[in-house]
């Protein structure tokens, strides 16, 4: 038979369904809660647009000559990075910016099987993004091309922009994603404290209450009757 402890189990959770539905009040309240804080966030972070380029690198690739872009590449996400780089771009393109936040607008990563590099460039402007993407773009095969211009034209490696970078497309908020988010958040929550609420009433419902919270069997009950 079974003993008074799986009873009680058995008992309350066969009541938590019920304790949600008789608290749907407080789940819709966490999601619209949770929704709306989301939304406005959203609504109040500032625009944020990401405008990229793809720098490649070109040469005659026999094997020694592959192994050594593979090399080089990062050394060119170096120098992509550098401050004076960034002056040159800030001269080229008529940029209202210190060198300073040019340099930190942008992120570079390399990928050796097409041997080239990815830059991004995050800006509050779009069209701004797009002007730091297009200088370096142009700035940076034309410093590399100077570099290579004594070497033997079978050790040249070029570096070419692949194509012109359009106007910054929007990465951030993304205020449907966040705001999905915080519903979701908010409905655990929900949950969480609708099943918190339940686990701590210990309001009589129903003649199993009190079986099992007195302990002793129900004989009878009393019918509310309706006036």
């Amino acid at each position: 038979m079974p003993n008074v402890l799986d009873t009680e189990k058995a008992v309350q959770l066969r009541d938590y369904p019920a304790a949600i539905a008789r608290r749907w009040w407080i789940i819709a309240l966490a999601v619209l809660a949770a929704a709306a804080s989301s939304f406005l966030v959203g609504k109040f972070q500032s625009p944020v647009y990401r405008s990229s380029i793809t720098l490649v690198d070109t040469a005659r690739l026999d094997w020694g000559t592959t192994m050594t872009v593979q090399v080089l590449l990062r050394q060119q996400e170096e120098e992509l990075k550098t401050l004076s780089l960034a002056s040159r771009v800030r001269e080229r393109m008529g940029l209202d910016l210190p060198p300073e936040a040019i340099q930190g607008k942008i992120v570079t990563k390399s990928y050796a099987d097409s041997i080239s590099v990815r830059l991004d460039v995050e800006d509050s402007d779009p069209e701004r993004a797009r002007l730091i993407a297009l200088g370096y773009g142009v700035v940076f095969p034309e410093q590399k091309a100077a570099q290579y211009a004594q070497a033997p034209d079978w050790e040249r490696v070029r570096v070419a922009m692949l194509e012109e970078p359009r106007s910054g497309t929007l990465v951030r908020p993304n205020v449907r994603l966040t705001t999905a988010a915080g519903a979701i958040l908010g409905l655990v929550f929900g949950l969480l404290l609708a099943a918190a609420l339940e686990y701590l009433d210990d309001t009589l419902r129903s003649p199993e209450d009190v079986a099992l919270q007195l302990d002793i069997p129900v004989l009878g009950a009393i019918p509310r009757i309706a006036r």
